[in-house]
This record gives structure tokens, sequence and C-alpha cells, in this order.
């Protein structure tokens, strides 16, 4: 019998925990699974929910979906209705919600998969989207329990938007919508004669939608219907539809409905028969692709399984070139498939999920999610970079935002943004060695193109732009902590974590200004890098730890002065992670964070919160105290604590800061959790709030790439370097040893660490296929071969 991992009353890990299983529909907030191939997009819950999107879901949404996480009353829904009886029921829960005999849910990666059995009839609903096209599918399998023949219909039911959204003007909207039913296809497709964009000369509202939305079924279709009164009924609803009282749907199509999809199939079923039925929605560029094709190539039985198998292979390839194996089986689960798909197929591709419906690409958010992809396909972490560089402005500065689709967004004031262009090069680097990403050639917003070593340049000389008299960073409309929002807009506060940012980065930079022998860049930077460490721990340390900012009135934020907002969380670990304390403040200021800032569910962003707006600060201190950044957990941050602990070689504490928050541990104490526990949450409600512990913003989050890679590079301690690849383990001392399988620079490292002496750090001995090697730097083979590193700990 398969072992059930973390299990609770609503669901477990399967499948080794590359599945999760869901076995009870009333889960405390709605469980969800964010499928992505990079273009076509869908999210479907546990109940059955969700919408589907093709670029971003701002911008080009296919179905409707309003925000609403204690209904989750808005999907692509899927009835069974008995034809002699009348009973009818839905292959999800929702919308029907009936009383049920079984009901499992299975989220996996790439794909979910819905067992419903109600009167005898089971019902298996897989969905996916295909890879390398714009469709999804929804294979549903149908088989009779019953002794005796049984005569079923099944109806789809979905509402389109072809768009923009949110639509709230959806009488404007819906006059544009022209759904037609194609009787050959077997299909509905639906145009809308009103873009998104003005045209070539600038006017609005004179394009058509460039794509044609489809659905289709891989059966005879008995009837159709894309009028939404027509099948809901007036004053109706979902959970029970007029459509569900009539012998057929009404038929109604074209530009004068509310337009809807929905394709109604009948099937009878003699005793312990199965009939399995496809149905399909896509959107066709209409200049570059064929819906007819489309509908042909994947509106069957056989295509269905046949890409049912290319999804597994398809997420084999980011999900299985790496693989750890430690006592810690959350950590062993998360790092292995949840947030590698989590941060792809959500966070980069999606870039949507429940709590969140974006648009575009945020500057600093999607480099730092890239990083997922250097331990699979380090040639995507190039591009994204790359991509991102050409966000930025002559000057320096950059969109701190930006439509995926014809571009376009707000150019920022915030201090920290523009940095993370050479922080994640840096990282790429690090990983690949490859240092002609630094010649790459990349066009400026503004005009004029120059290399990704000048954006990266010019981004460092803007902050360098950007200092106060006494040296230290501004904090212009915010730095990481977008709560901050009225702390510097006058460019008078300052940003003492950005100033910690920013020396990490010159440290590392430096040495690439070196390589191109740019002297007289490096020459400024030095001179920079001294003055920021003397000029931060003259004017931030705060006694016993390290200031947030100062405002544009100079008082100070994250001190012991302050009634609210004492300390703050980043300036103490990144005064570590960029080495710009000394010995002895470091571990102040560590101490400090483990005295007032790690709690029971990870590290506060803040302590103690705010519990009144004040409007020289921002909104971080409208939040009720204890939620998201005002004192609670902001999981982002909290992951940066595992890292700052482990360069403490305070092993148990970076454990504990990871364990807190890797969210398979939340699995006991699931109701007052409420999320999934199988993604990272953005937040968790701190002490203050009554809802202490509580997760939410789950899914597009930036914290899943980051506890990936804290948990790889600073726990298990590989990480690679310049010159090879280097291990530094920093475990709990209980631990016996961890294996961990990785992709290297062309070759495959197995890496088995034995920790017979139980220590936490410090490595004995190391063999590279059996040779002892000095040091613990593993060289770089690139020889497409396996290699296998034994690690003695003592």
């Amino acid at each position: 019998m398969e072992k059930k991992l973390f299990e609770s009353k609503y669901g477990y890990f399967a499948n080794g925990g590359r599945e999760y299983v869901i076995t009870n529909p009333k889960t405390p907030r709605p469980w969800v699974n964010v499928i992505s191939n990079g273009d076509y997009s869908m999210i479907v819950s546990h109940t059955g929910s969700g919408y589907s999107w093709r670029g971003n879901a701002g911008q080009n949404r296919i179905t409707r979906s309003f925000q609403d996480l204690i209904k989750d009353s808005w999907g692509k829904y899927v009835y069974i209705r008995d034809i002699d009886s009348k009973k009818f029921w839905s292959a999800a829960w929702k919308p029907v919600m009936a009383e049920y005999q079984e009901y499992e849910v299975v989220h996996g990666i790439g794909y979910s998969i819905f067992k419903h059995k109600v009167d005898n009839i089971l019902s298996t609903m897989k969905v996916f989207v295909v890879p390398n096209y714009p469709v999804e599918i929804m294979e549903i399998t149908l088989t009779n329990l019953d002794d005796k023949k049984r005569n079923l219909d099944i109806t789809t039911y979905f509402e389109w938007v072809l768009g923009n959204f949110p639509d709230e003007h959806r009488e404007f909207h819906k006059l544009f919508i022209n759904p037609t039913f194609d009787e050959g296809k077997n299909a509905i497709k639906a145009e809308k004669y009103l873009g998104q964009f003005a045209d070539e000369k600038g006017r609005h509202n004179n394009t058509s939608w460039e794509y044609i939305a489809f659905h289709a079924a891989s059966e005879r279709v008995k009837s159709f219907e894309c009028d939404k009164e027509s099948f809901i009924g007036m004053y109706g609803s979902e959970q029970n539809p007029q459509a569900m009282q009539m012998e057929k749907l009404m038929g109604r199509w074209g530009r004068f409905t509310d337009a809807i999809a929905s394709l109604q199939v009948e099937v009878s079923l003699d005793k312990g028969q199965s009939k399995t039925i496809v149905f399909t929605i896509g959107a066709a560029h209409i200049k570059d692709e064929k819906v007819d094709e489309l509908i042909a190539k994947f509106t069957s039985v056989e295509a269905a399984k046949e890409q049912f198998e290319e999804v597994k292979k398809f997420w084999s390839e980011f999900i299985d070139t790496e693989e750890i194996n430690t006592p810690d089986e959350a950590m062993n689960i998360m790092t292995n498939y949840w947030l590698k798909y989590q941060s792809i197929s959500c966070r980069l591709w999606g870039k949507s999920g429940y709590y969140q419906v974006s648009a575009g690409y945020g500057y600093r958010d999607q480099l730092q999610d890239s990083q997922i992809f250097l331990i699979n396909k380090p040639e995507l972490a190039r591009r994204q970079i790359l991509l991102h560089a050409s966000q930025q402005f002559n000057e320096g500065d950059v969109l701190h935002w930006w439509f995926t689709i014809r571009g376009g967004g707000p150019r920022t004031r915030c201090s920290d943004d523009l940095l993370w262009l050479p922080f994640i090069t840096d990282a790429y680097v690090k990983e690949t060695k490859d240092f002609s990403i630094y010649d790459e050639v990349v066009p400026f917003l503004d005009g004029g193109e120059a290399t990704l070593y000048e954006h990266c340049k010019r981004a460092i000389e803007r902050a360098y732009s950007k200092f106060s008299p006494r040296g230290i960073p501004l904090m212009g409309d915010h730095d990481w902590n977008d709560g901050l929002s009225a702390v510097g807009n006058e460019w008078k506060g300052e940003s003492f974590w950005v100033a910690e940012f920013l020396y990490k980065i010159l440290v590392d930079f430096i040495k690439v200004s070196e390589m191109r022998e740019d002297y007289k860049f490096v020459e400024k930077t030095r001179d920079v890098i001294e003055n920021l460490k003397e000029a931060i721990n003259k004017y931030g340390w705060d006694g016993e730890w390290y200031l947030q900012a100062t405002t544009d009135g100079w008082e100070k934020v994250g001190s012991k002065e302050n009634e609210e907002g004492k300390i703050f969380l980043n300036p103490q670990l990144w005064a570590v992670i960029s080495g710009i304390a000394d010995d002895d403040r470091a571990k102040i200021a560590m101490d400090s964070v483990t005295k007032y800032l790690l709690k029971d569910y990870g590290a506060l962003l803040l302590y103690p919160a705010y519990t009144k707006p004040r409007t020289d600060i921002g909104y971080i201190t409208r939040y009720a105290p204890g939620l998201r950044e005002n004192g609670g957990v902001y999981t982002h941050a909290a992951t940066w604590a595992v890292w700052a602990y482990a360069l403490m070689k305070d092993a148990e504490l970076a454990y504990e800061a990871y364990r807190r928050i890797c969210p398979p541990n939340r699995s006991k104490d699931i109701d007052k959790y409420m999320g999934e526990p199988y993604v990272t949450p953005g937040n968790s409600d701190g002490p203050i709030s009554p809802y202490y512990g509580r997760g939410g913003w789950t899914w597009y989050t930036g914290s899943s790439q980051w506890l990936h890679r804290v948990a790889t590079h600073w726990i298990l301690g590989v990480r690679p370097e310049i010159d090879g690849l280097r291990i530094d383990p920093c475990i709990p001392k209980e631990w016996d040893g961890f294996t961990y399988r990785r992709k290297f620079r062309g070759a495959t490292y197995v890496i088995e660490v034995e920790n017979k002496n139980h220590v936490s750090y410090g490595v004995k001995e190391i063999y590279v296929d059996g040779k002892a090697i000095e040091g613990n730097l593993i060289p770089e083979f690139n020889d497409e071969k396996e290699h296998h590193v034994k690690v003695i700990l003592g």
C-alpha cells in the first residue's frame, strides 16, 4: 500500500510527494493547481472552479472568473445527468455540490484529476494543458457501477471573456462577442469584435480580438448553447440551471446573447461499461494558427492519452534534473517537485493565482524567480535576464513592471528594482560560467543599445547617483519592501537595506569589471564599497541591530527609539549575507532576529506590528497588525533568514527558520493554516493577529524559488562558484547524511554526504569518482558523464 505523506483531514501527498490527493472538498480555502505551458494557462481549484488565459490573465483572459475565495463559484463546469431519473450532479464538486459516494482530487505536476462517484456512476475527469499548443484538454471517463443500464448526458458550461479582464462592464463587452456553432467540428467558436489595444493610428475600440476561441467535443453533440440566460435561466444559478430541466439545450448563438459555451453529449452505459469523452478549450491566433487544425489535432480520446504522456515528459525536463534525499521528507517533497513547479508554472509562465491576477512581469520579481531555471534549463534564465535588461532606460532606471503583451508600465522610483539585474546575472554566471552573457547587446527602452555589462553598470551608477550626504542609498518610493511607500518620496529618506544589497552586488561585480579591464569603474567601485561599509556601520547601527531606513524627515525606521516597527528583518539578514557587518555585529544582529522575529511559523518581517497608519512610512502601516508585511511572516524574506543563519554556521536555527515555513509541516494544524500544503504562501499571520499562523496569497509568491535555493545552497550547502561546485553543508547534527543529484555545466553530480560523526558542518574528506581531493570545491567536468562525490563531515 502506498505511503500517505503528511496526511491531514483533507488529503495527503502521494506518489512519493509528486502528487497531492484531496479527499474532502470542504478545505479551509480553495486548494488549486496553476497549469501552464509558458503560453496557455489555466487554474483549477479542488472544487472544479477556475479560469483560462493565454499570455497573461489580465490582458488576454479566455474564460470568466471573479475572485471569491469563500464561494469559489466561477469555473468551467461539467454536469452529468441521468436522462431517465432527471438527477444531475457535476464532474467536480462544484457547481452542484451533490451528495457523493466518493470524491477525490489529485493535483499533479501539470495536471489535475477529479474522481467523483454519485448514484453509482464514477466519473474521472483529467484536465491539463497541452505542451507547446494553446489548448487545454478535459478528458472525462464515465463508468457505470450500477446493476443496470444507465442513460446519461454530459453538459459543459463556462462564460467567455476574450480579452481584457476584469470585464465588470459586462453589458458593454458582451455586445462584441460572436459565438457560433460548427456542427461539423462538434465545436463552438467565439470571436470578439472589440480588441484590447488601439489601432495603428492610436484609436481605441477600433480593433478586434486577435484570436478565435473554441470549445469542442470528441463525440457528436446532442445539443449546444451559447447564451447564458438560456442555460441558467432568469434568476437561476449554476448549481441548479434551467438547462438541467430541459431535454436539450436551446441552441441559441450569435451576437445578441451573453456569450457562454455549452456542449451536450449523450452516453449510454451497460452495467460495468466505461466511456471516455474529450472536450477541448483553446484560442488560436487568427494570423498564425488555424482553429480547425487545433480542434482536429487534439479533440479525440487518442490525442488526449498521447498528450497526457507528453505533459509528463515536458515537466520531467524541469523537475527531474535534480533530486535530493534527506531525513526531512517535507524538504524532499518541496525541493524535488513543488517549488520548481510553482516557480515555473505559476510565477514565470502563468503569472496568476487565486489571490492575485497579474498582466505582466515585475522587474525584480521574475528576475529572482528565473533562478529556478539554473538547475534545469539555464538558457531560460539567460533569456529572462536579457528580457529584463531590455526594460531599462539609458539613465539606468527601469520599469517597475510591464505588460507582457505589447509592453508598457510604470517607470520606477523604487531604489532596488534596477539592482536585481547585476545580482541575478551574477547568479547565472556562477552557475554556468557563461561570461559571454555580459557581451550580449540589448536595447534601451528610450533608444540606443549596449552590452548587458553596460546595462548592469548603468543600474549601479544610477544607484550611485542617489546617495544621501551621509553616503547611504536613498529610499525613493520604496525599496524591496513596497509597503514603505511614504518613507523617501522626496529623495531624502535612506534605505540601509539597499546599502547592504548594493554592497553585496559590488563585491561580486567588481570582479567582472576587473576581468573586462574597466579600471576607472573598478576604482570608483572600490571607493564606494569602502565608504558604504563605513557609513552603514556608523549611521545604521542601532546598538543591537541595523536600522531599516530614515524618512524624508530624518526619523529613524526600525529603531529601538520607535514605539512600533522597532526592528526589521531584512537589514539584519543582509548585513550578514552581504558581509558588511563584522563578526561581532553580525552575531548581535542575528541574536536580535532570534529574540524578536523568529516565531513559530517563520521570521516576522518586523516587530512590533504597526497598529495605526503613519503617513510618513506608508501603506505597510495600514494593514491590520500581523497581516502580510506588517508584523506577519512574509515568506519571501523569511527564506533569507535561512541563508543568514547558515552563513553564521548556526545550523540549528537555519534549519528551524526553514522548517517553520516549509508548507507540508503545516499539515498537522491545517485548519489553522488554511492554505495548500504543497506550495508556499506569500505570507502567514503574525502573533498579534487573531488568526496567528494562517497562510495566504499562495502560489503567486516569489518565496517558492528562494525556499528551493536556500535549501540546496545553504542547508545542503551545494552551490556553484566560478571555479566549481562548493560543498559546504550546514545541517542538523542529528542527520546521518543526505544525497543530492544535480546537473552542473554539462555533467551530472551524484553527491553522497556522510555524517557519522553527527556534526552540523565541516567537510573532513571528499572523494570524486573514488579519488580524494583537497578542499571542498568540486571541479567542473563538462563531459556529459555522471560523477560520484563522497563527502565525509567531521
